[in-house]
């Protein structure tokens, strides 16, 4: 998920400018991940329709846990990885996107989550079970695009 979300938020505008030459996320935002984005009314095939650049950048996953940062040290090491690892971490990549586009809120979902993030572009970047977004202040729970429905009758009865 920490993954995920920082791929997906990469190829949304930033704000600023890399080396004050051109706002990165802006560029792949335009020219590969909006590809994804036409998609406003998500559904099961929504999930995986990306640029070819997108599924580079989001199946990198697959090597997340074979670089292991030594900070400290000040060099990186690559930890062997047993194939069936690699070939979990993938197949979990093919099928996590379902439940974000397919449609549905319930049950399991978290499709309206995701489906705000459609709608609007600049928010949920992540998933709804792990909270990057509150943490990292692109969380929108969808509140202020909700339409009240305001009856006749219920307004005449607060007046009298």
């Amino acid at each position: 998920d920490f993954h995920f979300y920082w791929v997906h938020r990469l190829m949304h505008k930033w704000n600023w400018r890399l080396f004050g030459v051109c706002d990165v996320g802006y560029w792949l935002y335009r020219y590969v991940h909006s590809l994804h984005h036409k998609s406003y009314n998500t559904g099961p095939w929504s999930g995986l329709s990306m640029h070819p650049i997108e599924h580079l950048l989001y199946y990198t996953c697959m090597f997340v846990p074979t670089i292991q940062p030594l900070a400290l040290l000040g060099y990186t090491t690559f930890i062997k990885q047993h194939p069936i690892h690699m070939l979990f971490n993938k197949f979990h990549a093919q099928l996590s996107p379902l439940p974000g586009h397919d449609g549905f809120d319930s049950p399991g979902g978290g499709s309206y989550f995701h489906y705000l993030h459609h709608s609007h572009f600049e928010c949920n970047y992540g998933t709804p079970m792990v909270p990057f977004d509150k943490l990292f202040g692109s969380f929108e729970d969808g509140e202020k695009y909700r339409k009240r429905k305001q009856f006749h009758s219920v307004e005449k009865n607060k007046q009298n």
